[in-house]
């Protein structure tokens, strides 16, 4: 099952666009002790550093996370006593449309689409996984900007997809305006720690060097007035 759908080019085009996996293995840790060539683990360090214990033939998901989707509801649909098992579930109900023990990737493919005709009929087209994508890189480099304290760059990085993505969908915009307002506050805090500093000098340094890095934050004119009394 799974050489011939989850590593078959064409469904995982198709499930780009179109379908969430969800795994729910059993016995993985056991797999991966026993060094079965199909339970694969190596250790990378995550982005804070922290060492993870990754899964070579599941790409990104950790043993830990997998484990976690076999305990999901997604544990649930395979009543058959069979493995493998295969289930399309309706997102929004939790309900599942069709199940079966194995599965072709072709098969898979045309019955997903057509339920998303009915999905789609009733709940609307939904977010283009391109858009989303889009948008949370914006979103992580305005964060990874922001933090730095360029909260211009912040900004701009924002601002850029935000035109795109006008008219797309609300739940897209909705992820900017919060992730702007986040780089507002953030420009906000460390304005408040310039003005109650004790070290007037060390203070104005500090302010004329980061007047340049609130462009578009809106806090531009309430730092001249901070630098004036400085």
């Amino acid at each position: 099952m799974h050489s011939a759908v989850m590593q078959n080019k064409k469904y995982l085009e198709f499930a780009k666009q179109n379908t969430v996996e969800v795994l729910a293995l059993q016995r993985l840790a056991e797999g991966v002790q026993k060094k079965d060539p199909r339970a694969v683990a190596y250790k990378a360090k995550g982005a804070n550093g922290e060492e993870r214990l990754l899964m070579l033939n599941r790409p990104n998901l950790t043993l830990e996370e997998i484990e976690d989707l076999s305990r999901s509801k997604a544990g649930s649909f395979n009543k058959t006593g069979k493995i493998p098992y295969t289930s399309i579930v309706d997102p929004w109900t939790e309900t599942e449309i069709k199940g079966y023990n194995g599965g072709s990737a072709k098969g898979i493919q045309e019955d997903v689409a057509a339920a998303l005709v009915g999905m789609r009929k009733e709940h609307g087209k939904g977010v283009a996984r391109k858009d989303l994508a889009k948008v949370d890189e914006a979103i992580a480099k305005s964060q990874t900007a922001a933090t730095a304290g360029d909260f211009a760059k912040a900004i701009e990085a924002l601002t850029k997809v935000e035109a795109q993505m006008k008219g797309v969908a609300e739940v897209l915009t909705t992820k900017l305006t919060e992730a702007r307002a986040a780089v507002v506050s953030a420009a906000e805090s460390a304005l408040a720690a310039i003005e109650n500093s004790s070290d007037n000098a060390k203070a104005k340094k500090d302010l004329l060097s980061m007047l340049d890095r609130l462009r578009g934050t809106g806090l531009e004119a309430k730092a001249k007035e901070i630098l004036q009394k400085l």
